[in-house]
């Protein structure tokens, strides 16, 4: 098994994570991850409300007694301090944060005892993310779905293994696939963050079956980085921050006509909103990366887990071998 100091430090046995998708996972989702043997985890921002979260933890904790951990919106949490409270009061194991300056939230979960992960998209939130005491860092490309920044993975993951050799430093974005864990790895990263290949699994039961299908459905050239779902919606998204996602017929429609979008917000908002109850792909906002053609199927989380990780460490191996042979 590949083992690094994120597996160390977790006692895990794959070196990858669940990404904790603010209403696209759960605790069932974070509890098959981390019984297959690595850190399941689920998105702690959203509005299903305090008895949500708290029986999402207990259902984990009722499946398994290995880590997992609860991630949040970063500047969002100011708006609703509620979730977080109640993840530093349960002793949730471990936090993720993500896009935005990370203290003092980081500095409160290692007084609670947690390991702390912090999701960074720019140099500058790798540096804030350092400086408020964080254990780990994810580095997250914009090949990633979801919310994510305008650099790359692998310059990004690069630039941080180098400046950070003290820290252990995750890869996220478009590691679907043990081969794409295998170049992360080899770049530097001690894991990955796995999160549109989470999205088709069983346990991912707050994604529509349609969303599902469309991503299976995707040969990883149908999705685009837009700014146009967070026009759409009231909480602020920091600069540089933005999803990727299907493109669809709403996004081909209304991409890039920011001032039309505004002036037409409610009503575009209304039947986004319509669409996302009724499963309709081609105006809800499907978050996906660029490695979704090699999601081609339904399949349990398990199995993702353990395909990825084993696949990446037999590459390895296979390369080190050829390495060694070469050099005889």
């Amino acid at each position: 098994m590949l083992r690094t100091r994120f597996t160390d430090l977790l006692g895990l046995d794959y070196p990858v994570m669940s990404a904790p998708m603010s209403n696209h996972s759960g605790g069932q989702l974070a509890a098959a991850v981390s019984l297959a043997g690595g850190l399941g985890a689920f998105g702690g921002t959203n509005d299903f409300g305090p008895d949500w979260l708290r029986q999402q933890i207990a259902d984990v904790r009722s499946q398994t007694g290995r880590p997992f951990g609860v991630g949040f919106i970063t500047q969002l949490i100011e708006y609703n301090t509620t979730n977080i409270e109640i993840a530093l009061e349960e002793r949730v194991p471990v936090f993720i944060f993500s896009f935005a300056d990370p203290d003092p939230w980081v500095r409160r979960a290692r007084d609670a005892g947690a390991v702390t992960i912090c999701q960074v998209q720019s140099l500058e939130l790798a540096r804030q993310a350092v400086d408020a005491g964080a254990d780990v860092l994810l580095a997250q490309g914009n090949e990633a779905g979801g919310h994510t920044g305008e650099m790359n993975l692998l310059p990004l993951l690069v630039e941080l293994v180098e400046r950070y050799p003290n820290l252990p430093v995750l890869a996220a974005g478009g590691i679907t696939t043990g081969r794409a864990l295998a170049g992360a790895i080899a770049a530097g990263a001690e894991g990955a963050s796995l999160g549109t290949a989470m999205l088709t699994t069983p346990e991912a039961v707050e994604v529509p079956e349609t969303f599902k299908e469309r991503i299976i459905l995707s040969d990883g050239q149908d999705s685009t980085f837009t700014r146009l779902y967070d026009l759409l919606g009231t909480r602020p998204w920091p600069e540089g921050i933005a999803g990727r996602v299907y493109r669809n017929r709403l996004v081909r429609e209304w991409d890039g006509r920011d001032a039309e979008v505004l002036a037409r917000r409610e009503e575009i908002a209304s039947d986004v909103a319509a669409a996302r109850a009724n499963g309709d792909t081609e105006l809800s906002a499907v978050y996906m990366g660029q490695g979704a053609g090699h999601v081609n199927a339904i399949r349990p989380a398990a199995d993702v887990v353990r395909d990825i990780c084993v696949g990446a460490e037999s590459i390895l191996r296979g390369l080190t071998e050829r390495i060694e042979r070469q050099r005889q």
